[in-house]
């Protein structure tokens, strides 16, 4: 990853964080999903300059990462982010300091943690009875995170979920993978300034 663009989001008294979150990632996503390639791989890795695990906050920043400065131009942000332009400070394309602190993996963490939701997938997909199911998770203890998330609404079922992101560092410098329709990525890594 050689260039990157930051964006900083601005909340005021009547626009909150997390929903300047909800909707700059609604908009990130779906620029990400245009350049997605036939393996559904995409060029641009995403990273959270103000992640704390410890205080559940992702910041309020956001880089974008590409191996090179046509990858960034792709995606075409400003775009997709006009109508946040009073809440979302875009810069240009930039490069990469020479010396950086390291290399992290920001990656979905997605729990399998409502049993009855668990049930009733599981009796659906294998054709069984909902009672033979719930027994089946009877007794299953329900994973929990406190990792920060940005809320989502999905486009195609209309449903709202957690999109929880995990910040690890990276065993080895500097890992091209590629990354989801998210930027996030439990193989590639960002490099950390």
């Amino acid at each position: 990853m050689k260039h990157y663009i930051e964006l900083t989001l601005l909340p005021d008294l009547e626009t909150p964080l997390y929903f300047l979150w909800e909707k700059l990632y609604q908009q990130l996503h779906l620029a990400l999903v245009e350049t997605q390639d036939a393996s559904k791989s995409v060029k641009v890795g995403v990273s959270f300059p103000e992640y704390s695990s410890e205080r559940f906050q992702l910041g309020s920043k956001l880089r974008l990462f590409a191996r090179s400065s046509s990858d960034l131009e792709v995606v075409d942000i400003n775009k997709w982010l006009s109508k946040l332009s009073d809440y979302v400070h875009i810069t240009s394309i930039r490069d990469v300091p020479d010396k950086v602190d390291g290399y992290a993996h920001f990656k979905r963490l997605q729990l399998k943690s409502n049993n009855g939701r668990l049930a009733r997938r599981k009796a659906k997909r294998e054709g069984i009875t909902i009672e033979k199911t719930t027994a089946f998770f009877n007794g299953r203890k329900e994973a929990y995170s406190r990792a920060p998330f940005i809320n989502i609404k999905s486009l195609s079922s209309d449903k709202r979920y957690r999109l929880m992101v995990v910040c690890e560092d990276a065993k080895t410098n500097q890992s091209d993978e590629g990354f989801s329709t998210y930027g996030l990525s439990a193989k590639s890594s960002v490099p950390v300034f």
